[in-house]
């Protein structure tokens, strides 16, 4: 149980190729509240120019006599022909080509406003007002009565077939609600939410969406997935997966609460990407949008250098991926071993030697990383979740860095390939 499937599928009439993924909710395993909540979340922030939005969805009873209770979940989506971004840094590694700078900055600027308008949602507010706050409960309800009728149909049976009642016993109260978490809150009140797996994709074997067919997500993110998907301008991109999102902030007042966000955490927030408190949660802490701060920092750095930088330096090291989150402990590949991102590089001479000592690089070497660019993801990769901007001050930091690069020359840039390829 728990698994959704993607096809590409196409409208007949006008030939509009979509995304449909299906999601299996055996009774009693998963509930159609759970599956739909990314439709709900779709639907709060619906319009927005870089989150997806849902173009329908609809719930079904499963043909299945030894589960009548079962339900079949369908969410419609635009399908993106450029694929997602993990699909153009493995084009960029395959053919030895890199983002140009000013227009990766344009394309993370996006997410970040993307970013934005979850972690300062206010109830009834912009992007789409009260009526997609309306259009979102409604996806709630929908969900609701179904899994109502699903325990409606497990109790029948139940009697038929004289089962116990915990034979038949739903899952709890999900968590990480999305619409009922604004209860009590007033409107044009904050009530701000976490994504909780910001990330390109994951690296290996991904799926291609330029040659689509059926691949498996799984809740627990094994399978190979990708969260922002690059728009059919190459100019945009689209912050997507919401079922992930959270509340926030999340004040741990207990032992019980900290290791269930960390099992959370586990589950929905992808291992190179996910922030440091969200693997050893303490009692006593809050777990706040910050979380997002840390994996847009890892995606960024992925884009500039092929994969997220605790990976990278794990595989150096041979060491525990976790460890090296929790220590802070990464670089750029022309840097020497960093904690928290120290930012100093081996001067090297014109034979390409290190003369033994380090120093401070204002400049970029030729086709190397701006140091303002580096900055950004210094910020963001800060142990301390205190010690990271918010996403106004990120907005703010690439505003000015996209002020400062130069404009690329040619038509070409980095997120094209992976239509190309």
């Amino acid at each position: 149980g728990g698994f959704s499937y993607v096809y590409l599928v196409q409208d007949t009439s006008t030939s509009q190729l979509y995304a449909l993924k299906k999601i299996r909710c055996p009774f009693g395993q998963e509930s159609v509240s759970l599956a739909l909540k990314e439709a709900e979340a779709y639907a709060l922030f619906s319009p927005h120019p870089h989150i997806i939005h849902a173009v329908d969805h609809a719930v079904t009873s499963a043909n299945d006599k030894s589960d009548p209770g079962s339900k079949t979940v369908y969410i419609l989506l635009p399908y993106y022909r450029r694929g997602n971004l993990q699909d153009a840094i493995n084009t960029n590694l395959v053919n030895h080509t890199q983002f140009p700078e000013r227009r990766l900055m344009i394309l993370f600027l996006g997410v970040a406003k993307a970013l934005k308008a979850m972690h300062q949602y206010r109830v009834k507010g912009a992007p789409g007002g009260a009526q997609s706050r309306q259009n979102a409960k409604n996806v709630r309800q929908e969900a609701e009565e179904a899994d109502k009728d699903a325990a409606r149909k497990a109790r029948a049976r139940r009697k038929d077939a004289d089962m116990d009642e915990e034979d038949i016993e739903q899952e709890p109260l999900m968590n990480g609600e999305v619409t009922r978490s604004q209860e009590g809150v007033g409107d044009g009140e904050l009530r701000a939410y976490a994504h909780r797996d910001v990330k390109p994709g994951t690296s290996g074997p991904t799926p291609n969406l330029l040659s689509f067919h059926t691949f498996v997500q799984s809740r627990t993110k094994t399978h190979y997935t990708g969260n922002i998907m690059i728009s059919d301008t190459g100019t945009s991109p689209i912050l997507m997966d919401l079922g992930s999102l959270a509340p926030s902030p999340l004040h741990i007042t207990s032992r019980a609460l900290a290791l269930q966000t960390q099992d959370l955490a586990a589950e929905h927030s992808t291992l190179p990407y996910r922030a440091p408190e969200l693997f050893d949660t303490k009692t006593g802490t809050v777990i706040d949008t910050k979380t997002d701060i840390w994996s847009f920092g890892c995606t960024l750095f992925a884009c500039l250098v092929g994969k997220s930088p605790f990976e990278m330096r794990s595989e150096e090291t041979g060491g525990s991926l976790s460890i090296c989150v929790l220590g802070g402990v990464w670089r750029f590949p022309d840097e020497e071993s960093m904690v928290n991102g120290g930012g100093r590089r081996k001067k090297v001479d014109a034979k390409g030697k290190g003369k033994g000592r380090e120093e401070d690089v204002r400049q970029e070497d030729e086709g190397g990383i701006s140091e303002g660019v580096r900055d950004v993801v210094r910020r963001c990769l800060r142990v301390e979740s205190s010690e990271r901007p918010d996403i106004d001050e990120v907005i703010e930091m690439i505003e000015k860095v996209v002020e400062e690069l130069p404009v690329d020359d040619g038509e070409v840039d980095g997120v094209r390939g992976a239509e190309e390829s």
